[in-house]
């Protein structure tokens, strides 16, 4: 790889990366603040399933541009790859958030819940990425 292919791959994950974590951020601000006009604990129960649907929504994506970009051996799919699938994917997901929800559950008594959290993530987003890569394909 070349230095020039390099930093286009740099600038490309960046962008993506950027707009991926800006819609993240703006899915939860905006859940937070319609759950806290809700009921005054609304806020914290809605926090979990906010990072839920930031990393569904980014495994549905990611199926939908591996059906699409994935098996192209093009440069211009490789650099579509970077900048969807490593950068925006990349930025709207986020499994450090969803670790620090299921804590933050535990904490709270709901080990149940915590542990149904956990399991519905994974099992959704494998379920996302399959219907992406279904539809797309």
């Amino acid at each position: 790889m070349s230095v020039g292919t390099f930093l286009l791959g740099a600038i490309l994950v960046s962008i993506g990366g950027a707009g991926g974590s800006v819609l993240r951020w703006w899915l939860r601000e905006a859940g937070m603040r319609r759950a806290a006009r809700r009921s005054s604990d609304g806020d914290l129960r809605a926090k979990p399933w906010l990072t839920f649907l930031a990393n569904a929504l980014a495994c549905f994506v990611l199926g939908i541009v591996v059906a699409r970009l994935g098996s192209t051996a093009s440069s211009v799919g490789e650099l579509g790859f970077l900048l969807l699938a490593v950068g925006f994917c990349g930025g709207l997901s986020t499994l450090s958030t969803a670790a620090a929800d299921i804590v933050e559950l535990l904490r709270r008594g709901s080990f149940a819940l915590g542990v149904a959290y956990f399991l519905l993530t994974i099992g959704t987003g494998m379920a996302l990425l399959w219907l992406g890569l279904v539809i797309a394909s």
